[in-house]
């Protein structure tokens, strides 16, 4: 091997080993990826940033060099003193340190911290250019007054017994669980609460956000969730318990504990869309509407769900079940107002919110039967009638075969419910037993035709002709077709969409969101998929036609 080789093997290994004490060196990996990733050039200054706390606006003050953040000032007024406004002071020099908006939250003040590095981001973008400068006006002052008023409002740390203290209430589906850790200071440390029977997506999400205002709040004394009333509450009565345990008061982690007041809670039920919709309805002194909490799992994600938390608030600030549905939720927002009014009627009776039976029962229900030869027997249909719409049915066919027509009664009971009639496509692999069911269901419908009108839902009031009707109209990648199917009782029964040219991921997917709205809303006036605006409006347009064939 020649020098020069050598040279050449001598440099390849250097170069080997150099890789491997870099990229085998994860903490120095990570700081060189963490530089480059950061690196920002910034035009020297100072901005200003400001961002929502727990108790009002925090404002960030940067001083920006060629090399980054320089200087950072922090104020809140709004801030409890003893613990975001602590914060406040310990995280300017963190924001020096780290060069950086990100640092890790002050323990007990996650709601202050995460405004402070927000406000932070937000002088930094101007400093780079990424949005304009923000100009502020100079604001008075606090006062030494205001000052001492706030320190007479922070919580009485001393009169906490440092330890872990658990407190229990009931929820709106069961027990809310707070574990309250009180640190060597005497003020809460930390807050964690479960409750498995609180609703994903209303009374779980609300959890979450409860627990840092406890911390930060440093009592149990908070504003709870708009529209999960009966879960905050809770959850303010089982901190409450533990910290009344820290205090040496009750010793029992479920006593009484949060004055919520004298308000009372009932509730309602009716069918919606996909299930059952209830609705929880507080009641206060006054006699006027404190909050509504509205659940219902079987309606559609996206659509039904979304309509459920957008009527609560709506329901709260009307007083009454009397409101405005959501666009292209038509079944959902009827049951949900027929649900409040249940609550209400019970209030106004002046009941003890636990009669559920009177809840459910929002209308004057009527049941009728009917029966069929199955394939293995008899099959008779339990139909429940709302005036002339159906709320609910209920087949059984003990005769039939387990694993196919006794499990085909229960999908097709969910059909017939959605149709609205007993028109309705059968299981497959079970035509005799669905046949069945639709001649029983027919029966059952015939006599309450003969009872007290036609059998009707839908906004149409049976406008339309019982048939399949087709249209078509241009979307953004080609035609988008409609196949729309109207039932017996001259509602919408069926939307079809197909528009094999539009995007995917955006276009198709938006296709298969807008079907079951134009269902549920039983015409072609729906709101469109955001981002999709070509793509909904074709498809509306499409049904439009399909629609007009039916008139």
């Amino acid at each position: 091997m020649t020098q020069k080789e050598k040279g050449y093997v001598g440099l390849g290994v250097m170069l080997v080993l150099a890789a491997g004490t870099v990229f085998g060196s994860e903490p120095l990996y990570k700081a060189i990826d963490t530089m480059s990733a950061e690196k920002v050039d910034y035009t020297p200054g100072t901005y200003v940033g400001a961002a929502q706390g727990f108790g009002g606006e925090v404002v960030a003050t940067v001083t920006v060099g060629a090399a980054g953040i320089e200087s950072v000032e922090l104020t809140g007024a709004g801030e409890t003193p003893a613990i975001g406004g602590a914060a406040l002071e310990q995280l300017p020099s963190l924001f020096v340190e780290n060069n950086s908006s990100r640092v890790d939250a002050v323990a007990g003040a996650t709601i202050s911290s995460n405004a402070a590095m927000e406000a932070v981001q937000q002088a930094l973008d101007q400093a780079s250019g990424k949005i304009g400068v923000i100009e502020r006006t100079e604001e008075p002052g606090e006062t030494e007054a205001e000052t001492e008023a706030k320190k007479d409002k922070a919580p009485a740390a001393a009169d906490y017994t440092p330890g872990t203290y658990e407190g229990t209430a009931q929820g709106f589906g069961g027990e809310i669980k707070a574990v309250v850790t009180i640190g060597a200071s005497g003020a809460i440390e930390s807050v964690e609460l479960t409750g498995d029977g609180e609703t994903p997506g209303l009374g779980l999400d609300a959890l979450k956000t409860l627990a840092p205002a406890f911390e930060e709040a440093g009592s149990a004394d908070i504003d709870g969730v708009s529209g999960c009333t009966v879960t905050s509450n809770a959850a303010m009565e089982a901190v409450q318990a533990a910290l009344d345990q820290a205090a040496g008061g009750a010793g029992e982690a479920s006593g009484q504990a949060a004055d919520t007041g004298d308000l009372k809670t009932y509730e309602g039920t009716a069918q919606g869309f996909g299930g059952e919709i209830k609705a929880a309805v507080t009641i206060g002194a006054s006699g006027a509407i404190e909050s509504v909490e509205l659940t219902g799992d079987g309606e559609t994600p996206g659509l039904g769900l979304d309509a459920l938390k957008t009527l609560a608030p709506a329901f709260e600030e009307a007083g009454s079940a009397d409101i405005d549905g959501v666009s292209g939720c038509t079944v959902t927002s009827n049951a949900a107002m027929e649900a409040v009014q249940a609550a209400l009627d019970q209030a106004a009776a002046d009941g003890d919110g636990n009669d559920k039976e009177e809840a459910a029962n929002a209308g004057d229900l009527k049941t009728y039967e009917g029966t069929a030869q199955g394939f293995g027997g008899e099959v008779k249909a339990v139909v429940a009638m709302d005036g002339a719409v159906i709320k609910s049915v209920e087949l059984t066919g003990d005769g039939e075969t387990p694993g196919l027509g006794l499990d085909a009664l229960e999908p097709l009971a969910l059909a017939f419910e959605e149709a609205g009639s007993a028109d309705i496509d059968g299981v497959s692999g079970c035509t005799v037993t669905s046949n069945a069911a639709m001649e029983a269901v027919r029966a059952a419908l015939d006599q309450a035709a003969a009872d007290g009108g036609e059998t009707t839902t839908g906004d149409n009031g049976g406008s339309y002709k019982p048939g399949t009707y087709e249209g078509t109209a241009q979307g953004f990648g080609g035609e988008i077709k409609a196949v729309v199917t109207i039932g017996t009782s001259g509602a919408i029964e069926s939307v079809e969409l197909t528009g094999d040219d539009e995007t995917p991921g955006l276009g198709l997917d938006a296709l298969k969101t807008l079907a079951p709205a134009f269902e549920e809303a039983g015409s072609a006036e729906i709101d469109g998929v955001s981002g999709c605006t070509i793509t909904s409006s074709a498809a509306m347009e499409a049904v439009g036609a399909a629609l007009d064939q039916a008139q």
